[in-house]
């Protein structure tokens, strides 16, 4: 199944931003994060939007454990947000930016 995965992406790259620059409203999306901890520096967590979301860069998986055939170890992480879809991610710009990409099979 994995040789049948399609990625679409308009390959334009998008800011990765830290958590002073969310929203109090995107905020409470990740309540899971000590955001005491984030606001003193004690801990970090990066985020990017897309498509109206925002998204938590530490939810996504890593893609380095594929096997070598999967379409999706081009990328840098993916989310799934189905058995069949979800987002891709790859670094560019030395990590500041992500260009994304959505798959399904």
């Amino acid at each position: 199944m994995a040789d049948k995965i399609t990625v679409k992406t308009n390959h334009v790259p998008r800011d990765v931003i830290d958590s002073s620059q969310l929203t109090a409203k995107e905020r409470e999306e990740f309540s899971y994060h000590n955001w005491t901890a984030l606001e003193n520096g004690e801990d970090s967590a990066d985020f990017f939007r897309y498509k109206g979301e925002t998204y938590d860069v530490g939810e996504f998986m890593t893609t380095s454990t594929l096997p070598e055939f999967n379409p999706l170890t081009r990328w840098d992480g993916y989310h799934s947000d189905s058995f069949f879809s979800g987002i891709v991610i790859r670094y560019v710009d030395n990590g500041e930016r992500i260009i994304v990409g959505t798959f399904y099979a």
